[in-house]
């Protein structure tokens, strides 16, 4: 990356315009809820055990990657904006954008995973539980954060080109598997739904393939992790179509006023998560009512 032009691409900052100030003041914010909500979710996850483990893990990897762009992540990007006039700001920029890919890459990849967890749910019946177990989803989990960080290092060490066109391949990949899965789990509903209507229904766990028997929840992470994946791609369109322009017209740089708005609205989507996870998941909203009643200050 040619960090000497980067101040260049950085002017609306250095000439302390009102979006700089706006920029900042939103990243603090965001920064706080993040971490806040996700600190509560964390801890919820660890008291709840109606979800299956592999499944609780998952949800912990993308509560915890949300949580770290709260602490470490925007903070980053707060002080690396305040020290670009200064000129001491070459480690800290690579540093940041480094975990900034890390994190955030690891978020939307763990949210297609949590995908295809719910489906190969529904389809293999009992099998699920042999065939997913925590020590693979584990691995798993590595191998993604492997792939991150390698597209982040190949980001920060000057190949933002090809970068650029692994995190689109990663994006499109990840969204075309988890269209396809909530596709197949939709009509899979459906079709069991059907044959309730019909009180044709027989014991699907019998034959090693079917629905799970905790119907009820397994519908309720479906339906959170639907929402999430909504949110991510919401949040994630802008840096998506920067990513493109970056690639195809030059004067669309690191350090635009495009590209830096693009990544807060893309870190605004870890204060989005532990919301969607109070509102759907009831067993997550009862824990933090109870954690927030030990609180003093919310004790009433």
């Amino acid at each position: 990356m040619n960090i000497s032009q980067l101040k260049v691409d950085f002017h609306w900052v250095i000439d302390q315009t009102p979006s700089f100030v706006l920029i900042c003041s939103l990243n603090i914010s965001l920064a706080i809820t993040a971490t806040l909500g996700n600190t509560l979710i964390l801890i919820a996850l660890h008291k709840v055990s109606s979800i299956h483990p592999p499944t609780k893990f998952l949800l912990r990897c993308l509560a915890m990657t949300d949580f770290c762009v709260g602490v470490i992540v925007q903070p980053l990007f707060v002080a690396f904006l305040i020290e670009i006039e200064s000129g001491n700001w070459h480690t800290l920029f690579l540093t940041f954008i480094t975990l900034s890919f890390t994190l955030c890459g690891l978020s939307f990849l763990t949210a297609t995973a949590i995908s295809v967890d719910r489906l190969l749910a529904l389809l293999l019946g009992l099998r699920y539980r042999h065939t997913v177990t925590l020590r693979r989803v584990r691995c798993l989990v590595v191998c993604l954060l492997l792939v991150v960080i390698v597209i982040s290092f190949i980001y920060s060490l000057s190949s933002r080109a090809i970068a650029n066109s692994g995190g689109f391949v990663l994006i499109i990949t990840s969204l075309f598997v988890s269209v396809v899965s909530h596709a197949k789990i939709f009509l899979k509903l459906r079709q069991h739904q059907a044959h309730v209507r019909q009180q044709h229904v027989r014991d699907e766990q019998s034959n090693g393939g079917g629905i799970p028997l905790d119907i009820e929840q397994y519908k309720k992470i479906v339906s959170t992790i639907a929402w999430v994946q909504l949110a991510l791609f919401f949040c994630y369109i802008p840096i998506f179509i920067f990513l493109i322009l970056s690639t195809v017209v030059q004067w669309y740089k690191v350090g635009s006023i495009f590209h830096v708005s693009a990544l807060t609205v893309v870190y605004f989507n870890s204060t989005l998560n532990p919301i969607l996870y109070c509102w759907k998941i009831r067993e997550v909203r009862e824990e933090i009512k109870t954690t927030m009643k030990q609180i003093p200050c919310f004790s009433s």
